[in-house]
């Protein structure tokens, strides 16, 4: 096969009249995602659609405000010497300038220019044979050679362009005559190249596979598995037997990153036998390729540890991440990356433009030990307000506030001001240390300063996170009596009130702290757990309340039901499924002779409102 060669180019625009004539002009070998424009090939949101596909040009219409994963993603499916062209927001904020400062830096020449092809990329077949590189020929050679039982998992992490899927291909085409193999991966598009190096191979989507019962005879391959929850990729390796896992370490909504991080770690800890292999030379296009080197630094998508540390001064601070030297910029956004698998380079976006998030962190001679990413909450004006306590309507932000007041039905909690700490990192090496409770009680402090009247925060539980914020002043308030899909944990919430103008909530506060603690003495107790609740509580029938006339879901209420149930309704014949926290909508379908989940919550709310 002949070499691909070309440098990929950028264009980045904000004269929408002008970048719709370059775009009308656009090769054949392309894709147009936008918001606005009805005769594009698809909305931002499906980006992930295109993974796993190549294109000689990539347009992007950010003109009512920028996709930073559809950016990173697609600028991976850019061939050489081909174009990305990105159409800017209309108005200018600074994560557009920091776009706009690193094509400067990265291309020589105007960036704004309009396109022209020099060096086309080279077309194949869907059936050629690709020849391996060394770097691949040594990660493939290793990859067919462990075929004793139980199988060698292989982990193999790349950015994007870097062949892995074709390497995937090719070893699955060799290993297929002497195994039962099944290909999954988030989407099948995802696995596209794979797929063409092997077209026998046998495909099947991941939440289909979970639903099959266990073989430990089946060799099972993931591409893209970081595009997968991570409580599904682990499932799935204990179901089958995990022969090679590949997932794109940068440049998509999962951070693979993060995700190689996390699974890692299980892995090796789980799995019989791991090695890790790392593909670096790009095949898609040329090495030193601008366009790749502008995406890593403006997305700050690196994975090499930050050594040029930013201000030798060290202490706590706070500020907004468009204050940051670019130094303590990186080592923040990296450590929020590499701590939290599900992050984005859309992060990044945020925490440069929304005015009310801010980073906190500690830095010592430079170096961040740790930092916690904060959210300005609340509070929630009428009617607003009320249309969110009725379920009516729930704007993006305002987590908290809303959550609370709607949820637990609590009006007050949308008229305060909230601090919410949306995450918080420390570096593997630094745990165990307090840098974490220290930084937030630093945060107490500003909080307080700055006239926060509540601080709070939200995650998937588990219960060594429960004792960390415990410890540190929180109280549980809230645990979702439905799973998480993709954390496979049910979303707590925790809450911890600053202001002394808050004291005739006193016994408000107790009554949350109260019910926080019942609540997760139930879910991981059971029945037994509702007698240590009381007779009678006002959160309860303010639930109860809001479930027969349809606010909350079941979901919502199920607590309160099952304590109702338990003391005014014990001879009932729901009760004993009722105080069962398991207990869905589809178990009270059956109970009531396999109607549907909607009939089923429609028998119930008028088997409340009789009683009630």
């Amino acid at each position: 096969m002949a070499e691909r060669s070309g440098y990929r180019q950028l264009q980045l625009l904000q004269d929408a009249s002008l970048w719709r004539e370059y775009c009308e002009a656009r090769s054949e070998s392309s894709i147009y995602l936008s918001n606005l424009q009805t005769h594009a090939d698809a909305v931002l949101s499906r980006y992930r659609d295109y993974l796993g596909h190549e294109f000689e040009q990539v347009w992007i219409d950010c003109h009512d405000g920028l996709h930073a994963d559809a950016i990173a993603a697609l600028c991976g499916t850019v061939t050489a010497g081909g174009l990305l062209s990105i159409l800017l927001p209309a108005e200018s904020n600074a994560m557009s300038h920091r776009m706009e400062r690193f094509a400067a830096k990265h291309f020589a020449e105007s960036n704004i220019k309009p396109y022209s092809s020099v060096n086309k990329t080279e077309t194949r077949s869907a059936n050629e044979t690709l020849q391996l590189t060394n770097e691949q020929n040594s990660i493939f050679n290793a990859l067919t050679q462990s075929t004793a039982k139980p199988y060698e998992t292989h982990i193999i992490t790349a950015e994007r362009g870097r062949g892995k899927s074709t390497l995937l291909g090719q070893a699955l085409a060799q290993a297929k005559e002497h195994r039962s193999i099944i290909v999954t991966a988030p989407r099948k598009a995802n696995a596209k190249v794979l797929l063409q190096q092997a077209p026998e191979a046998h495909f099947v989507a991941w939440d289909k596979l979970l639903e099959q019962p266990g073989n430990s005879e089946v060799t099972l391959i993931i591409d893209e598995a970081a595009g997968l929850p991570l409580w599904a990729t682990e499932q799935l390796c204990q179901k089958f037997n995990p022969w090679l896992l590949a997932t794109t370490v940068a440049g998509y909504e999962g951070c693979g990153r993060g995700f190689a991080v996390h699974f890692t770690d299980w892995a090796r800890k789980t799995l019989p036998q791991v090695s890790v292999h790392q593909l670096t030379q790009p095949l898609r296009w040329p090495a030193n390729d601008p366009l790749e080197q502008w995406l890593t630094e403006t997305f700050l998508l690196n994975e090499q540890p930050v050594t040029q540390f930013g201000s030798r001064e060290s202490g706590t601070f706070i500020e907004h991440a468009s204050e940051l030297e670019e130094g303590m910029l990186q080592q923040c956004f990296q450590l929020l990356l590499n701590a939290h698998y599900q992050s984005s380079p859309n992060d990044l976006n945020l925490l440069l433009t929304e005015p009310g998030h801010k980073l906190a962190y500690h830095s010592t001679n430079g170096e961040v030990t740790a930092v916690a990413w904060l959210m300005s909450e609340g509070p929630i004006l009428s009617p607003l307000k009320e249309e969110v306590r009725l379920g009516k309507r729930r704007p993006k932000g305002n987590l908290l506030p809303q959550a609370i007041g709607y949820f637990l039905q609590q009006d007050w909690a949308m008229d305060l001001h909230w601090l919410r700490v949306a995450r918080i990192a420390v570096p593997a090496a630094k745990r165990r240390r307090k840098a974490a409770s220290e930084l937030l009680a630093e945060i107490y402090r500003w909080a307080l300063d700055n006239n926060y009247q509540m601080l709070g925060t939200s995650f998937a539980w588990s219960q060594e996170l429960d004792n960390f914020w415990k410890k540190n002043g929180y109280a549980l308030w809230r645990l979702s009596s439905r799973i998480d899909s993709v954390s496979a944990r049910p979303a707590a919430i925790y809450a911890q009130p600053l202001s002394n103008e808050l004291t005739g909530l006193s016994q408000v506060f107790q009554l949350l702290n109260q019910w926080g603690h019942n609540q997760l003495q139930w879910l991981s107790g059971g029945k037994e757990m509702l007698q240590l609740t009381e007779e009678s509580n006002e959160i309860r029938t303010s639930l109860i309340q809001a479930y027969r006339v349809k606010t909350i879901p079941f979901d919502a209420a199920h607590f309160a039901l099952a304590q109702w149930f338990y003391w005014q309704h014990s001879d009932h014949p729901l009760t004993e499924l009722l105080c069962t926290s398991s207990t869905t909508l589809k178990h009270l379908g059956e109970y009531w002779g396999g109607v549907s989940q909607r009939q089923a919550n429609e028998n119930l709310c008028k088997e409340v409102c009789l009683l009630h």
